[in-house]
C-alpha cells in the first residue's frame, strides 16, 4: 500500500492522473478481492466489514489516503462522479473501521476528504436539495474537526470552504468575514506545500481568488482589483510553479477581472508567465492538467479585447476557430461546471471570441454570423450558470455579456 501511494501520488505531480488512477486500483484491488466473497457481507468502500474490522490504524490511513488520492486524480481529470465514489468510500471506510476511534490514529488524514467532495459537489456530482443541507453539514463538520485538531493548514482549509459555502447561500459579506480569518493564520511560505500536499492544490490560498468573486457580487470593484493584485504580486510567485491546476485556480477571475479593467493585455502576459511556460518547462507538450483545453482560447480572448482597435498577426488563425462549431464543445463537459463555480463558465469565454472578432472591420463579411453564434453561446452560458446553481457573478456576467452583444445587434441591424 505504501509503494503503491507514493508512485501514485508521484505520477500525479507529474501530470500522469490516468496512471496513477490504475495503480491507485491495483493496489485497492487487493483489499476488495480480500476476504470470503460472501454475498451478505457487508461493504465499505467496497471492502469486507470482517477485513475492515482487523486492520490497525497504519492500515486504515493507507486505505484513506488510497482513495483520497484515487479522488484527487479523478477530479483533475474533471470526471468528478468517479472523484465523488473514491471519496466516498474514503469515508465509509473511516466511519466504520473500529480502529478509527484508537487514541493513536491520526484524524487529520481524513480531512482532504471533507475537502474532496466540497470539490465533486461543486462539479455537480451530488444531489443537493434547496436548503444545499448536505453541503452545510459537511462544511460544519469539517469546520468543528478542524478547529478541534488546530493545526492552521487544516483549519484554515476549513473555513475557506465554509467562506464558499456561505457566498453560494448569498451571504457575500459574510463569506468575505471568513476571508479576514484566513488572513489572520495563512502564511503560505511556510504552509503551501503542507496544504497542497493535503489537498491537491492551495484550497487556503485560493479563498483569496473565490473573494473576487464575492467583491463582484457585492458591486465592489476597487476591492476586487487590490485582490487581483494581491494575488498576482504575493500569492502566485510564492506558489509551487510545478502545480499549475493551482496557479490556474487562483487566477481564473484574475484574468477576467483584469481583461474587463483595461488590462487585457497584461494579463495575457501573466497568463504565459505563470501558466504555460511552467508548464512546457516541467512537463512539456505531452503533460495534461484540467484546464489545459482552456488556454488557448482564453489567449485568444485576451488578445482580441487587448487589441480592440489594432491590427492581430493571427487574426486569420482566430477568425477559423471561431467560426467551427466544433470549438464550442468543451472537453471534458465537467469543464463547464467546474470553473463556472470559480468565476464565468467556460462557454461565456468562449462566446466573447466571436463577439469581438463581430466588432473589426477586418471581420465584418462574417459580422452576422460571427455575432449570432456569440450571443447564442452566452445563452446557453447564462442558463448553464442559473440550471446548475453555479456562482452569482458567473450569472452575473453572462447577464450583462448577453444584453451587451444583443444591444450591438440590434445596433447593426439599424445601420444596415
Amino acid at each position: 500500500s505504501e509503494l503503491g501511494l507514493k508512485i501514485g501520488s508521484q505520477m500525479m505531480i507529474m501530470g500522469l492522473n490516468p496512471q496513477a488512477i490504475m495503480i491507485f486500483n491495483d493496489v485497492l484491488d487487493i483489499w476488495t478481492s480480500t476476504g470470503t466473497e460472501c454475498d451478505d457481507e457487508e461493504r465499505y468502500g467496497d471492502i469486507e466489514a470482517s477485513i475492515l474490522d482487523s486492520i490497525d490504524v497504519q492500515e486504515l490511513e493507507y486505505l484513506i489516503k488510497l482513495n483520497i488520492q484515487k479522488g484527487k486524480a479523478f477530479s483533475s481529470l474533471g470526471q468528478g462522479n468517479d472523484g465523488f465514489k473514491a471519496f466516498q468510500s474514503a469515508l465509509d471506510i473511516l466511519h466504520y473501521t473500529p480502529c478509527a476511534s484508537s487514541t493513536d490514529f491520526d484524524r487529520s488524514v481524513t480531512f482532504p476528504i471533507f475537502s474532496g467532495l466540497f470539490v465533486v459537489l461543486k462539479f455537480g456530482a451530488v444531489t443537493q436539495d434547496s436548503e444545499f443541507s448536505y453541503e452545510k453539514n459537511l462544511c460544519k463538520q469539517f469546520v468543528e474537526q478542524a478547529r478541534l485538531n488546530n493545526d492552521p493548514v487544516h483549519y484554515g482549509r476549513a473555513v475557506a470552504m465554509e467562506g464558499e459555502t456561505l457566498a453560494r447561500l448569498g451571504n457575500f459579506e459574510e463569506a468575505l468575514e471568513t476571508l479576514d480569518v484566513i488572513k489572520s493564520i495563512y502564511d503560505i511560505e511556510s504552509q503551501h506545500a503542507a496544504i497542497c500536499k493535503s489537498y491537491g492544490s492551495d484550497r487556503v490560498g485560493q479563498a483569496f481568488h473565490h473573494s473576487i468573486n464575492w467583491n463582484h457580487a457585492l458591486g465592489q470593484t476597487d476591492a476586487a482589483l487590490a485582490t487581483c493584485k494581491y494575488i498576482v504580486d504575493e500569492i502566485v510567485p510564492k506558489s509551487d510553479p510545478k502545480n499549475v491546476h493551482n496557479t490556474m485556480c487562483l487566477l481564473y477571475t484574475v484574468f477576467v477581472t483584469m481583461k474587463e479593467n483595461g488590462m487585457a493585455l497584461e494579463a495575457r502576459d501573466i497568463f504565459n508567465l505563470r501558466l504555460v511556460e511552467p508548464f512546457e518547462q516541467h512537463f512539456g507538450s505531452n503533460g495534461s492538467t484540467f484546464s489545459k483545453p482552456l488556454w488557448k482560447p482564453i489567449l485568444m480572448l485576451l488578445d482580441l479585447q487587448g487589441n480592440q482597435d489594432k491590427p492581430i498577426d493571427n487574426i486569420d488563425e482566430y477568425l477559423a476557430w471561431a467560426l467551427d462549431e466544433n470549438n464550442y464543445i468543451l472537453k471534458p463537459a465537467m469543464l463547464e461546471g467546474a470553473w463556472g463555480n470559480f468565476g464565468p463558465t467556460p462557454t461565456a469565454l468562449l462566446a466573447e471570441i466571436p463577439y469581438f472578432l463581430s466588432r473589426r472591420d477586418d471581420c465584418i463579411k462574417h459580422r452576422s454570423c460571427l455575432l449570432q453564434r456569440a450571443i447564442t453561446q452566452m445563452a446557453i452560458s447564462l442558463d448553464n450558470a442559473k440550471s446548475k446553481n453555479m456562482i452569482l457573478f458567473a450569472q452575473m456576467y453572462a447577464q450583462q455579456k448577453l444584453d451587451t452583444m444583443k444591444a450591438y445587434q440590434k445596433e447593426c441591424m439599424c445601420n444596415n
